[in-house]
């Protein structure tokens, strides 16, 4: 029971067969037809490999350029930094000025909290200040946990470990005072 070695399926009696006159293998001929040749790697009557056409460039689906939502001027479509401006964008879709402006608001809020978290943060480790600051970082981390939520929420434990550190130093200061 022979079977072809490019589909691996048995060879029926009556199926048309073609034989490599090289190697002796057989195939079915619709096989053979279909790869351009044996299909055994290294014989001499193997099929060629053709390198495929270079791929045809095409635009991303709502053209090759986009304006700007900073400065107008027209962009590739794929950009996400205007070569004009220097404007970035979120993501390479096109957006409106209003929603460009509305994500620029809330990307300058984010860094605004992250500031006060390491400034918070940094003041909780003293600790005459990280009674005070202790807790106002972490109720603030909190409130804005949602906000705070990227960068693997490095600030998010910035501001709960501010709380925890004043937790503790308060805790100190009261022990130290009774004890003394």
């Amino acid at each position: 029971m022979a079977r072809c070695s490019i589909c691996y399926t048995v060879l029926r009696e009556g199926e048309p067969v073609t034989g490599c006159p090289e190697c002796k293998q057989d195939y079915h001929k619709t096989c053979w037809d279909e790869v351009g040749g044996c299909g055994t790697y290294g014989c001499k009557q193997a099929a060629v490999a053709q390198k495929p056409p270079p791929p045809v460039l095409v635009g991303a689906g709502w053209g090759d350029t986009k304006p700007c939502p900073a400065c107008q001027a027209q962009i590739n479509s794929s950009l996400l930094v205007c070569r004009n401006c220097s404007a970035r964008f979120p993501w390479a879709d096109p957006i409106t000025p209003a929603d460009y402006q509305a994500w620029r608001t809330q990307q300058e809020a984010l860094s605004g909290y992250r500031k006060l978290l390491v400034v918070m943060f940094i003041l909780s480790m003293i600790a005459v200040t990280s009674p005070i600051t202790g807790p106002i970082a972490g109720i603030f981390a909190f409130v804005k946990r949602k906000q705070l939520a990227g960068a693997n929420g490095t600030y998010l434990a910035m501001g709960y470990g501010s709380a925890a550190l004043g937790a503790m130093y308060t805790l100190l200061i009261i022990a130290v005072g009774l004890g003394g």
